[in-house]
């Protein structure tokens, strides 16, 4: 059985559930419920979808802050900026995206879960950005995540 659940919050007695439903020959106790909690965040949904997430809100930060700089001081040298910024958001999003394991199937069937244009166009905004900085094998572990990626489409 796949799940691929997130967290329970619910904190319902059991027995008053099953009342509902007119009493049976057996009566069932609380000890033979089995709750299920799945933290989210070990899912390689989540991962991926951090990955695009984290990709997708530095570049619109990006062009609010130019846009807000420009306005500000029109001679202001934002280069800089893009720079470090880039950096930052794509590190933070390697984290995610090298916890997706590429040779696992359950790990590519959870693509589907999340799959959209954006996560092929983050995929590849990542490629370019590790080829300039020549994290060549970054670029390839990436490049399989979106090889896998042009499949579902």
């Amino acid at each position: 059985m796949k799940v691929y659940g997130a967290y329970i919050y619910s904190y319902m007695d059991i027995n008053k559930i099953f009342n509902l439903f007119g009493s049976g020959s057996e009566d069932i106790e609380k000890e033979d419920v089995k709750m299920v909690f799945i933290d989210f965040k070990d899912h390689p949904a989540y991962w991926l979808g951090m990955f695009k997430k984290l990709i997708l809100n530095h570049k619109l930060f990006e062009r609010k802050l130019i846009h807000f700089l420009d306005k500000a001081d029109p001679e202001f040298d934002t280069s800089d900026i893009k720079d470090s910024g880039n950096d930052l958001a794509f590190e933070r999003a390697w984290y995610y995206a090298q916890k997706f394991n590429i040779n696992d199937e359950f790990h590519k069937e959870s693509i589907n879960l999340i799959l959209d244009e954006n996560l092929l166009k983050t995929l590849n905004e990542a490629i370019e950005h590790f080829q300039e900085k020549e994290l060549y094998e970054r670029c390839a572990y990436l490049k399989k995540i979106a090889d896998e990626v042009k499949k579902l489409f």
